[in-house]
């Protein structure tokens, strides 16, 4: 059978639970290989952003492979485990140098990326049938409804991006026409009878997922979150895109409460995770500490948030379960606002103590660190 995956039908089917790891690392696979493919002339995607995406479908491959089979209360090495699928040893050899070392040349991994692709076919594909892996035909129509809803919203916020960087940038936070059309648009999807309160969770992947590949106001090209991660053109990066999508979002925070909800635990997902290749995801993790920052700390936001049911003092408690240099940033963002003052009781001086213990130097540790002194004066 053809390895070519449906990547809309592989979403379809991951929404309604989880899929057979072998399908769904096919999938992060054939991407990786497509966006390498057709990146001709090489000037789309940087080889940096190429390793990374390699990196990540491989890594992914494999430790979801091996931990699958891990099933004694004894931890069994990866070699053993992968001995025991007829893995091959360099798989677990290059899953450590890209994690722990330094990312694999590209060469190297284009190799590897096919290995893995060849393994795939013979171990799992060679051995199934189309129809002990997709859904019945009584379920199809729910599928291309599916499909139907992620397109449609994915040529709104497409549209809406073009028409913002086409045009002399608004004052940040105004309310035009087109946002307000954009809002009915979106709306009308969300709102249609036959798609569910799914089609809200795929509004909030669209639109995080064209932010990975957000066009600029500067240059009108698309990037990946790892091509602008140092320097000033990062925060230019980040106020662009929030200039574009803030009005959008606080109308329709106003309209569907559920749909900030959704947002912002997406976001904080984003914030928590500990991706295993950190420089990859930093600038995308940097965009979502800023959303998160406005949605909790501005004014504008302030009476939103509260309607739709979010609370700072859980958001602070969840990013001190969980710390690492972003979600400490964000606690100490909320905890200095003067919407907080409870966090600030309650959270300040842990902030400060857990920023010191994980050397997190920025301007919001200082406001931390203020805080705390002030509490305990």
């Amino acid at each position: 059978m053809s390895l070519v995956i449906d990547s809309e039908q592989i979403q379809a089917y991951k929404l309604r639970g989880s899929l057979p790891h072998a399908i769904e690392s096919t999938w992060y696979i054939t991407e990786a290989i497509l966006n390498d493919v057709t990146n001709v002339p090489a000037t789309t995607v940087s080889a940096l952003a190429l390793r990374s995406n390699y990196c990540t479908a491989f890594c992914r491959f494999v430790t979801g492979l091996l931990d699958s089979t891990q099933e004694s209360y004894h931890k069994v090495s990866m070699y053993d485990k992968a001995r025991a699928l007829k893995l091959p040893a360099s798989f677990v050899e290059l899953r450590h140098e890209a994690i722990h070392g330094e990312l694999p040349s590209l060469v190297v991994l284009r190799q590897a990326i096919q290995k893995a692709l060849d393994w795939l076919q013979t171990n799992y594909w060679t051995q199934v049938n189309d129809e002990d892996i997709w859904v019945d035909a009584d379920q199809s129509c729910s599928v291309r409804e599916y499909m139907s809803t992620r397109v449609d919203l994915r040529n709104i916020v497409q549209r809406y991006t073009n028409l913002h960087v086409s045009v002399s940038p608004q004052r940040e936070g105004d309310i035009d026409d087109e946002s307000c059309l954009t809002v009915q648009s979106v709306l009308q999807v969300l709102e249609h009878p036959e798609r569910g309160k799914q089609a809200s969770a795929e509004f909030v992947d669209v639109l995080l997922n064209h932010w990975l590949l957000y066009t600029s106001s500067d240059n009108n090209t698309a990037v990946m979150p790892d091509a602008r991660c140092n320097g000033s053109e990062n925060g230019q990066w980040t106020n662009a895109i929030y200039s574009c999508w803030d009005p959008i979002l606080r109308l329709l925070a106003v309209k569907r409460p559920l749909l900030l909800r959704m947002l912002s635990a997406v976001m904080i997902k984003h914030l928590t995770t500990q991706y295993p290749l950190a420089s990859a995801a930093e600038s995308f993790q940097e965009l979502m500490l800023a959303g998160l920052s406005r949605i909790y700390t501005a004014p504008d936001w302030r009476k939103l948030y509260r309607q739709s049911g979010l609370n700072g003092l859980e958001i602070v408690s969840r990013c001190l379960q969980s710390p690492n240099r972003w979600t400490v940033r964000l606690a100490a963002l909320i905890s200095d606002s003067p919407h907080h003052v409870r966090v600030k009781s309650m959270f300040a001086y842990r902030i400060c103590q857990t920023m010191k213990s994980l050397d997190v130097g920025s301007a919001a540790e200082k406001s931390a660190e203020k805080s705390a002194d002030d509490e305990l004066c």
